[in-house]
């Protein structure tokens, strides 16, 4: 995790690239310690993980992120979607502080408070920076999307998804195949869950589908009720909301 000259991920062209906080940093990710599992190694010694607590890494800090976006890309982030995003993460989060014990919830937000449209494209961001380039260079129409702050453009093979999590892992946002959805992405950092499923033509009725922010100016309505369901994410494997006894019981 250094600054080198390399592909950003965003504009695709060869710059020196600069940190890229995800979430952005104002978003409860300014001093983040974390840890960065390997995704194989967990699915060949989870046990280990679950009853040694053995954790093959070392620890970041500084923020989840990395260098990944050049200065132009990541500032048009930040000038762009970044004050949408916190703005609804801090909402919500307010939320789930007052009412530790909730399972969900049902929010109304009014048109002036969050552009959800920002909201999303800075979601995509997200899942953009948090996989590999070969990621990018596959998806250049979400990468359209997330240039393009007016276009609402973004075809059906693409959809999103948003829950609420505080509780358990932080889940790193990259992307899988699974047998039930297809392509995932799923990323946890409190207070949120969101998912991209990519090319399922099937909805996934546990958690919200947010793809619709992306027609935002078009609505009418000056109020949007969300339902949003709360899981906790104690393992990395996609869309397990298993409780924390859940989990433990599998390993005692």
């Amino acid at each position: 995790m250094r600054e080198s000259k390399n592909i950003c991920r965003l504009c695709l062209e060869e710059k020196e690239l600069t940190y890229e906080h995800y979430p952005p940093k104002s978003a409860f990710n300014k001093q983040t310690q974390f840890y960065s599992i390997d995704y194989s190694d967990y699915a060949k010694n989870f046990r280990d993980y679950h009853t040694d607590g053995v954790i093959k890494s070392k620890i970041y800090q500084g923020g989840l992120g990395d260098y990944v976006l050049c200065e132009d890309c990541n500032n048009f982030l930040g000038i762009t979607y970044v004050r949408d995003y916190v703005k609804f993460a801090k909402i919500c989060m307010s939320i789930l502080n007052q009412y530790e014990d909730i399972k969900g919830m049902a929010l109304t937000l009014k048109r002036n408070e969050v552009n959800l449209k920002y909201f999303l494209k800075q979601v995509a961001s997200i899942f953009i920076s948090c996989n590999q380039l070969y990621f990018a260079e596959d998806n250049p129409e979400l990468i359209n999307f997330i240039r393009d702050k007016d276009t609402p453009v973004l075809s059906d093979r693409y959809r999103f998804y948003l829950y609420l999590n505080n509780e358990g892992q932080i889940k790193n946002g990259l992307h899988m195949f699974t047998n039930l959805y297809g392509g995932i992405c799923e990323f946890t950092f409190a207070p949120f869950g969101i998912v991209l499923n990519i090319d399922n033509p099937n909805r996934i009725d546990t958690i919200y589908e947010m793809t619709n922010f992306k027609n935002y100016d078009n609505l009418t309505s000056d109020k949007f009720e969300l339902l949003l369901n709360k899981y906790p994410s104690y393992t990395p494997v996609p869309l397990d909301f298993r409780s924390k006894n859940e989990v433990d019981k599998i390993f005692l």
